[in-house]
C-alpha cells in the first residue's frame, strides 16, 4: 500500500509498504482523511525526537473498517470511525484506574507504531468510535478537540473567568470554541502582529490582542488573567503565559513542540501558580459537540492535499496562514 514514511528529520518520502492483516482483536481500516498537527511537524522538522524511525505519521484519523481480526465482529465491516491513539496493555495500574493514556507498555499510533497517513491502518477494535453523523473531514477533528476537552477535565474554568489563549492554530481556536461552553466573562486570543488567523479567532468569539498588548493590560491593571491556555507550539510559550496568568491562575500546556523550556520557576511558587500539562481527551464528548455544531471545523481546514503530495503538504504547514492541513489518502 502506498504510505507518507518519515526516515528523519524532513525525510518524508512516499512509499509502497507490506500491507498487513489485522491481528486478533484489531482491525484495518481504509484511511479517507488524517490531520497534520503540531506534533506532526515537530516530529517531521526534527525537534521532536522518536524512538523508532523510520515510521508512517499521523493520529488525527477518519476511515472505513475494511478488514477484522480474529475475535471482532463482521458487523463493524463498513463501520465509519475514528481511533483513539494509545494502544495500552489493559492490566496495569494506569489502565486498572482509567488512564490507558499513561500506560508505560503503551504504543502510540503515528508516534511509536505506524499511523495514519497511508491507504490503511491499523487499530485496535475497542479504540473505535463511530463517526456515522459526521463528514469524513470532521472526523479527523475528533482527537484534536479531545485533546482540548482534556484541559476541561482536568480543570475546567471557573464560570465568568477571564481566558486567554496564547496560540491561533487548530488547537488554540478549537479551545475557543470549547472556553466559550464555560460561561467565561471574556475570552482573549494571543496573537502575533499581522496574524491571518485573527480574523478567525473574532469570527470564534475571541478579542485578539498581541502579547505585547495584553502583557501592557496586565501590567496596567494588576490583574492577569485567570485561566491561560499555552498553545502556541513554542518553547517560549509557557514562559508567555506565565507572565499574563495572576496569581492562583492556572496555565493549561498543550504544546508538544519536543523542545526545554526556560521560565521564572521562583515567580510560578512565589504566586502559587497551578500549571496543568493536558494531552489526550475524551472523544465522545468531542464527537457530541462536532455533531451538535457547538464546534465548528470547516473554517479551520485551510489547505487539503492529496497523499501523494505530502512533502508539499508538510511545507505548507508551516506557513503563517495555515490552521489545519488535511491529507485526503482515499
Amino acid at each position: 500500500m502506498r504510505a507518507l514514511v518519515l526516515h528523519g528529520p524532513r525525510d518524508l518520502r512516499l512509499e509502497n509498504i507490506r500491507d498487513e492483516e489485522p491481528q486478533a482483536g484489531w482491525v484495518k481500516l481504509k484511511v479517507r482523511y488524517v490531520g497534520i498537527c503540531g506534533t506532526d511537524k515537530a516530529v517531521y522538522s526534527g525537534s521532536y525526537k522518536l524512538k523508532k524511525l523510520p515510521i508512517v505519521l499521523g493520529h488525527e484519523v477518519s476511515g472505513e473498517v475494511v478488514e477484522v481480526g480474529e475475535g471482532v465482529s463482521k458487523d463493524l465491516l463498513g463501520s465509519r470511525v475514528t481511533t483513539e491513539i494509545n494502544v495500552s496493555c489493559k492490566s496495569c495500574w494506569y489502565c486498572r484506574n482509567g488512564m490507558p493514556e499513561h500506560c508505560p507498555q503503551r504504543e502510540t499510533i503515528g508516534l511509536s507504531i505506524n499511523g495514519g497517513m497511508a491507504e490503511h491502518l491499523l487499530t485496535r477494535s475497542d479504540l473505535l468510535h463511530g463517526i456515522d453523523e459526521l463528514s469524513w473531514q470532521q472526523g479527523a477533528f475528533v482527537e484534536p478537540l479531545a485533546a482540548v476537552l482534556e484541559a476541561a477535565v482536568i480543570k475546567k474554568p471557573d464560570p465568568q473567568s477571564n481566558i486567554a489563549i496564547i496560540g491561533v492554530g487548530t488547537i488554540g481556536l478549537l479551545s475557543i470554541q470549547v472556553m466559550r461552553l464555560f460561561d467565561p466573562a471574556t475570552i482573549v486570543a494571543i496573537v502575533r502582529e499581522g496574524s491571518p488567523k485573527a480574523k478567525l479567532a473574532k469570527s470564534f468569539g475571541a478579542h485578539t490582542l498581541t502579547y505585547e498588548e495584553a502583557l501592557e493590560f496586565v501590567k496596567r491593571e494588576k490583574l492577569g488573567f485567570d485561566y491561560v491556555i499555552e498553545a502556541t507550539g513554542s518553547p517560549d510559550g509557557l514562559d508567555k503565559a506565565l507572565k499574563l496568568v495572576r496569581p492562583r491562575g492556572v496555565i493549561v500546556a498543550k504544546s508538544t513542540h519536543g523542545g526545554s523550556v526556560s521560565l521564572d520557576y521562583t515567580d510560578l511558587v512565589v504566586r502559587e501558580i497551578s500549571i496543568i500539562g493536558s494531552r489526550c481527551g475524551p472523544f465522545n464528548w468531542a464527537i457530541e459537540l462536532l455533531k451538535s455544531g457547538c464546534v465548528r471545523i470547516d473554517d479551520l481546514i485551510s489547505s487539503t492535499y492529496k497523499l501523494e503530495r505530502g512533502n508539499e503538504a508538510f511545507r505548507r504547514s508551516f506557513e503563517r496562514d495555515q490552521v489545519k492541513i488535511l491529507l485526503e489518502v482515499t
